[in-house]
């Protein structure tokens, strides 16, 4: 590292690093890749997932849920499959294999890491809700996925910042406004590139680069329900008052999709509902 450095230029000679990445083991790849496809087939992926014990685990942890909980017992993948339906499957895969990459040791990036969780599993279930909302059918397998990768960027930032704290020869220990500058100014372009190196399709890695771009595809409208639920899920956790769902119903994104404040107060109400209920890996 040079002497003179700034912490924007350490970090950026962090990223460039390899063990700056989050990485997902070759099993997970796969896993990520056939659930992600056009078409999943529903055997190859059932296959790969018993080949792992702790999503295995874990699917059948969320299929015996009181949220999904039917009368009998769920004890085989096939039977999960069943109970949750394809595409929920598919997004507990996905939460699952994701909520693996968030256990720092360091107690501040984790601190980090728990209220982006929480932000990127509200954004997906809000983005899923708001495309059933506006019976935006083709997009119900996809919006959950989108929502949950959309701030990844930050993350990789985390991963880099860790590292960067846990070097012994550097004297780096950033205040948390520095912190949040610093995740708030990368993550897009970052997210991008971590995505891009998971292997996830387009659509998955635009709606990451692009969520927070003044400037974007207004026909891309994953990236405008993203947008839109993004704001809402902001304005929740910074707990401002309910007159702001006006301003969030006059957004150009609400605009474009036709939301009204009605919409996006019931959209609140379910992302809190979805709060109590919604089982955590």
């Amino acid at each position: 590292m040079q002497e003179n450095a700034s912490i924007i230029d350490i970090i950026k000679q962090q990223i460039k690093k390899e063990d700056a990445l989050p990485v997902l083991n070759p099993h997970a790849v796969k896993i990520q890749q056939e659930a992600t496809s056009k078409q999943p087939d529903f055997t190859v992926l059932s296959g790969l997932i018993r080949m792992d014990p702790t999503l295995t685990s874990q699917v059948l942890k969320t299929a015996n849920s009181p949220f999904y909980r039917g009368l009998d017992d769920v004890e085989t993948i096939k039977d999960a499959v069943i109970r949750l339906g394809q595409d929920e499957m598919i997004n507990v895969i996905m939460k699952v294999l994701l909520e693996q990459k968030f256990h720092s040791k360091n107690p501040l990036i984790h601190s980090y890491q728990k209220n982006l969780w929480n932000h990127s599993v509200n954004a997906a279930i809000g983005s899923q809700w708001l495309v059933r909302y506006l019976s935006m059918t083709d997009m119900i397998p996809r919006a959950f996925i989108a929502g949950l990768l959309h701030d990844m960027g930050k993350l990789y930032l985390l991963t880099a910042l860790e590292k960067i704290m846990a070097d012994k020869t550097l004297d780096f220990s950033p205040p948390p406004q520095l912190i949040d500058k610093i995740l708030h100014n990368l993550h897009p372009s970052l997210g991008f590139n971590l995505l891009t190196r998971w292997y996830l399709p387009g659509p998955y890695r635009i709606v990451a680069r692009d969520h927070h771009s003044p400037s974007f595809d207004t026909g891309n409208l994953m990236l405008c329900i993203v947008r839109l639920v993004n704001k809402v899920c902001n304005k929740m956790e910074q707990k401002k008052p309910p007159e702001d769902i006006s301003r969030l119903a006059s957004s150009k994104e609400a605009d474009i999709l036709g939301t009204s404040e009605i919409c996006l107060a019931e959209l609140e109400i379910a992302l809190e509902d979805a709060g109590t209920r919604m089982p955590m890996a």
